[in-house]
């Protein structure tokens, strides 16, 4: 699992934890540290995630291509691309 991913996700979705998407997910914490560490990757259990995060099993598992996501307070799309950011797009016409 990548767990770079699995982190960003869990931001945008305001899970602030391992613990917490433990418990969301019903996933036991120590299953779901075993996971964050690289053991024991039931594919049950990352479907589980995928599907609670809203994102296809695949995107868990592959290496990241983009993260895009939107940053609110300057309404301006930040594209993350092997640990860089850049900017996009304005999302307010000047």
């Amino acid at each position: 699992m990548n767990i770079q991913v699995l982190n960003e996700l869990m931001r945008l979705n305001g899970i602030q934890s391992y613990l917490q998407l433990s418990k969301e997910t019903h996933i036991p914490y120590t299953t779901l540290l075993d996971l964050v560490r690289g053991r024991g990757e039931r594919l049950s259990n990352i479907k589980t995630i995928a599907d609670f995060l809203g994102v296809k099993m695949s995107y868990l598992l592959d290496e990241p291509r983009k993260i895009v996501t939107i940053n609110e307070r300057n309404n301006i799309i930040i594209e993350k691309e092997n640990g860089y950011n850049s900017v996009l797009s304005n999302l307010l016409s000047n």
